[in-house]
């Protein structure tokens, strides 16, 4: 029998497998791209001979590739290349106006910068920075920095977009084009487009109607390779799931996994849209498999939307209606009846997809739950794998029956923590329902699998360690922008999580989420070789400096992927 080529020594293996049994070890041995054998480092590097390549792991921790599947990085490549306005929070006593003037302050230094651009984007502006009754952004804020070429400014949650009047002229959008059912255009007393687009289907007549916004195939085949190294590998990650994307990202996928070129498992999906899903879904029964290459991309997943940007959080506080000019008792719209839910989240089941769905509000997380558990029994599916993604505000109950059916919740653990968008939300909500967002143990406790993602861009950069921190204590860390003013806040009562915990949510329960288990997520033995080696041990640093921990090196498929001893 031939040497295994690569053993990874004098570490400590740190994996947690599907039914949670733990392995702790001092070496990995690899062979042919897979995980040959795991053991103590004498009995592991007697398997070797000459050819053998040895790496001294110098007594630090040694992970199974982690997960991010729940992220955006194709939509993530306008940030890549556009102006950075992530950052920009209202102070106390600033008013709109002065916050304005520091954004397109920010967006004037990037048009002065980038000449030769044609389309103008930006990202990472913050909506809750501004109250409708108050003052919104405009068009004519950015007509002034740049007029005479389209300009488009995504908001840091994805949910909205500020764009200047060339692009809205060249979308065609005007007094006369219809409100969408889902969305808004908020609009001048004349019905002319004020210069803010609210959720899909209000954005999709920029996005899709401004020509030269959407990235070409190559274009995307070079953000995504960007992507891998500068934020998925860097990070450990070798399993993504890209929650939201244009055709032409699909295909750029598509092609680098044809190619050999990706360096994650990477997962993508078919978005159903309240407007449009009688038409969408036999297109997406009849185009299933046709997008898949072997494991390295695939679709089997149809992702839906339970509401938009601003999570319904139950019945309005009064004060909070009266400052923004609504009835009393308001709520954003659900965007689906019951009983349509119901019955196209089944007809997916039955086609073979996996239903994944957008809730954060208590409304929208406890329809969603009845209505993927409804649709699991119509369809005959004991456990489909549907998926609750966000889950800022989750019932009891709810919770109790996301493990009853088998719902995975996929949380995103940088939100976890009491910071400043807890801060400017617990007006809205009151001190109470505040203090229950983004529950983790509780939906543990409940017997419901968690895995995690980013949602990267929406809170960058999209690191692994942070999400451990953040997981294990509910607090913002040293490195987050708003460390000094809530460092002595924890987000509720609920307790802190265990490393074990977070360690599963990050790896084996995300590929499980995505379909891949028998393969990869844990390090045992016949499973695909993905490994990430820590620059220490994890185990015997304190939580609270887990956010510094960087990544040595990630292995994909036996292979190094990344090196941080080769980064300048």
């Amino acid at each position: 029998m031939s040497a295994p080529e690569l053993i990874l020594t004098n570490g400590k293996v740190y994996s947690v497998a599907l039914d949670g049994k733990v392995t702790h070890a001092e070496a990995v041995a690899v062979k042919d791209g897979r995980i040959f054998k795991v053991g103590a480092a004498s009995e592991i590097e007697a398997l070797a001979d000459k050819t053998t390549e040895f790496i001294d792991c110098k007594g630090n921790t040694i992970l199974p590739g982690l997960c991010d599947v729940h992220c955006h990085p194709s939509m993530a490549t306008a940030s890549m290349s556009a102006a950075d306005l992530f950052g920009v929070y209202r102070q106390e006593g600033q008013s709109a106006d002065e916050v304005i003037d520091i954004l397109m302050g920010k967006l004037k230094e990037y048009v002065d910068a980038n000449p030769d651009k044609e389309v103008i984007r930006g990202t990472g502006w913050v909506i809750a920075n501004f109250n409708p009754a108050e003052r919104m952004p405009t068009r004519h804020d950015i007509d002034k920095i740049c007029a005479d070429k389209p300009v488009i400014l995504e908001s840091f949650c994805q949910h909205n977009v500020w764009v200047n009047t060339k692009a809205i002229e060249l979308a065609g959008v005007d007094e006369n084009t219809p409100d969408t059912k889902i969305g808004c255009i908020h609009r001048e007393e004349n019905g002319y487009p004020q210069g803010v687009f609210t959720d899909p289907e209000a954005m999709e007549y920029i996005k899709m109607g401004v020509p030269g916004y959407d990235l070409s195939v190559d274009e995307y085949k070079d953000a995504i390779l960007g992507y891998q190294h500068d934020f998925a590998n860097k990070y450990g990650v070798t399993m993504i799931q890209d929650c939201m994307h244009s055709d032409n990202a699909r295909e750029a996928y598509r092609q680098l996994a044809e190619e050999g070129r990706l360096t994650v498992y990477a997962r993508a999906v078919y978005h159903l849209k309240p407007e449009c899903y009688q038409e969408q879904m036999p297109e997406f029964i009849a185009r299933n498999g046709s997008d898949n290459v072997g494991n390295d991309f695939r679709i089997d997943t149809v992702k839906m939307f339970a509401e938009g940007e601003f999570s319904l959080i139950g019945g309005y506080l009064p004060e909070y209606c009266d400052s923004v000019g609504v009835p009393r008792g308001s709520n954003g719209p659900l965007y689906w009846s019951d009983d349509v839910f119901v019955d196209y989240a089944a007809k997916a089941m039955e086609a073979g997809f996996q239903v994944h769905v957008h809730a954060m509000g208590d409304l929208s997380v406890k329809q969603t739950v009845d209505c993927l558990a409804e649709a699991q029994h119509r369809a005959g599916k004991e456990n489909p794998r549907s998926v609750v993604a966000h889950l800022m505000l989750v019932p009891d109950e709810t919770a109790v029956k996301m493990g009853q059916e088998n719902i995975i919740a996929n949380c995103q653990p940088r939100w976890m923590v009491y910071d400043g968008d807890i801060y400017a939300m617990t007006p809205m909500m009151g001190k109470e329902k505040a203090e229950t967002a983004y529950p983790y143990k509780k939906l543990l406790d409940a017997g419901v699998r968690v895995a995690f993602g980013t949602d990267f861009p929406v809170t960058p950069p999209p690191d692994t360690m942070h999400e451990i921190q953040c997981a294990m204590t509910r607090r913002v860390f040293p490195d987050a922008p708003d460390y000094e003013k809530y460092k002595v806040n924890a987000l509720g009562t609920e307790p802190p999580a265990t490393l074990n915990e977070t360690i599963r949510s990050l790896s084996v329960n995300g590929a499980y989420q995505i379909f891949a288990e028998e393969f990869t997520g844990s390090i045992e033995e016949g499973k695909s070789a993905e490994l990430v080696i820590l620059d220490r041990d994890i185990e015997t640093t304190p939580a609270e400096e887990i956010y510094s921990i960087k990544i040595a090196k990630t292995f994909f498929k036996g292979k190094v992927v990344y090196d941080s001893s080769l980064e300048s």
